[in-house]
């Protein structure tokens, strides 16, 4: 029987984010518990209630194992690039890890809404006191645990007191985050494998939409797969080394940029000049920025709209001109969706708060795929957070290269489905010759 219950008091999200978005600055405990002082000095009244709340929420996400940092850091490394309400995914993985407790009540929870629409809470205290005992101190956590995922939005009490239904799945179309939660669902596991298609259908993660397969556990680097007997495959946790942030190649001396393919196949005619690529270094240290995509970003023919700027805006990341890049993709993103917009609806666009309208529009002409309205949407409803981070402390500077490089990433990538062109004898052809001809 485990002894030490821990998650025993409501907590709620906002402090849980609170503590988040310092983390992207620092790891300090001091500094977050200084933090979480000011937040929960006009909420709790009680001084003892206050250092409890605190304790449990530092030990979520500070207090963490060297064995388990790896995890934790890279949920941190997830924040730019996914919403408010997704954060949901990594409070529950990391509270998980941190208190067996709130996983194993999240089974139970998870089970009898499997077989139920609804539950009490006192079926959940009689089966969680099967693993933790019959005891004043796990009864009193489970019924502050129910309260906790009510205001995470996890759960709805109903007009019957004591019972509670599912409030809604959460849904993500980032695959990186339901393998994230997989994989600190299988640490937080007593078991050290478990079956694939079990982890993929752990009632643990009741609240959560799991749309990933088993071809996207055996690429994900946190998971080890192996076959067991003629047709089951076992996962179990692989220990993954942090990436060490990395830039891309500074420009020659002569001031040539880094020149690569786009269509590294083909031939390009004499006379075209190729497509540059921005290619960050692999496996190479670097003090100035986070860890980005080894993918290269498009950049578009140069007879095309947007491609003097663009070549702008990769100049100013590789002099580590962090914001000024930010505020140049953003803008061209914005650009292109607008100008798009405006030939295939054939009306004038609005104001730019009408941006995600235009992606919704785009979406239903089958413009825009779902994934890609949902990429652009996220960036353009952050494209506001990095103005506060200050370039010359080290922390900011390696988000700022962070969000700078994901801007650039979904830029190109932009470009190239609205943009591209192939190589052909007679020359060049775009892919959507409209967009070329009608551009200002």
């Amino acid at each position: 029987m485990r002894q030490v219950v821990g998650f025993s008091l409501r907590i709620r999200r906002a402090w849980l984010d609170a503590v988040l978005d310092r983390m992207s600055r620092t790891t300090d405990e001091t500094e977050l518990r200084q933090l979480l002082e000011q937040e929960l000095q006009s909420e709790l009244r009680g001084k003892e209630v206050r250092a409890k709340t605190a304790g449990i929420i530092l030990r979520t996400w500070c207090q963490v194992s060297p064995a388990r940092r790896s995890l934790r850091d890279r949920a941190i490394a997830m924040l730019p690039r996914i919403s408010g309400q997704e954060r949901l995914w990594l409070h529950w993985g990391m509270a998980a890890i941190a208190y067996p407790f709130f996983r194993d009540t999240a089974e139970v929870v998870g089970r009898l809404l499997a077989l139920q629409d609804d539950f009490t809470t006192a079926q959940v205290r009689n089966r969680i006191i099967t693993t933790w005992g019959d005891r004043a101190t796990s009864r009193n956590a489970a019924q502050y645990l129910l309260n906790t995922l009510v205001e995470w939005e996890v759960l709805r009490a109903t007009k019957v007191k004591g019972q509670f239904l599912l409030a809604r799945k959460q849904v993500t179309a980032t695959s990186e985050l339901q393998l994230w939660l997989l994989e600190a669902m299988l640490e937080a596991s007593s078991a050290d494998e478990l079956e694939a298609q079990q982890l993929l259908r752990l009632p643990e993660c009741f609240p959560f939409s799991i749309t990933v397969g088993l071809s996207e556990l055996r690429r994900h680097e946190g998971f080890h797969i192996h076959r067991q007997g003629l047709d089951m495959d076992m996962v179990a946790p692989r220990k993954v080394r942090i990436a060490t942030p990395a830039l891309p190649p500074k420009p020659s001396r002569g001031g040539k940029a880094v020149q690569g393919r786009l269509f590294p196949t083909e031939p390009e005619p004499a006379g075209d000049p190729p497509a540059p690529v921005v290619k960050p270094d692999r496996g190479r240290r670097s003090k100035t920025g986070p860890a980005v995509s080894p993918r290269p970003v498009f950049v578009p023919h140069a007879a095309a709209p947007l491609a003097g700027a663009t070549t702008a805006c990769l100049a100013m990341f590789r002099r580590r001109d962090y914001q000024g890049s930010l505020a140049l993709a953003y803008a061209l993103g914005e650009a292109l969706i607008r100008h798009v917009w405006q030939i295939r609806l054939g009306k004038p666009a609005g104001p730019t708060g009408d941006f995600p309208k235009w992606l919704a529009a785009l979406q239903r002409k089958q413009v825009l795929t779902a994934s890609q309205v949902n990429r652009l949407g996220n960036l353009w409803q952050r494209r506001f957070t990095y103005q506060h981070l200050r370039p010359m402390e080290s922390p900011d500077r390696e988000l700022l290269a962070a969000l700078s490089y994901e801007a650039l990433e979904a830029l190109g990538e932009l470009q190239q489905h609205l943009l591209g062109f192939s190589q052909h004898p007679e020359g060049l052809v775009p892919t959507f010759p409209e967009y070329w001809e009608r551009w200002g």
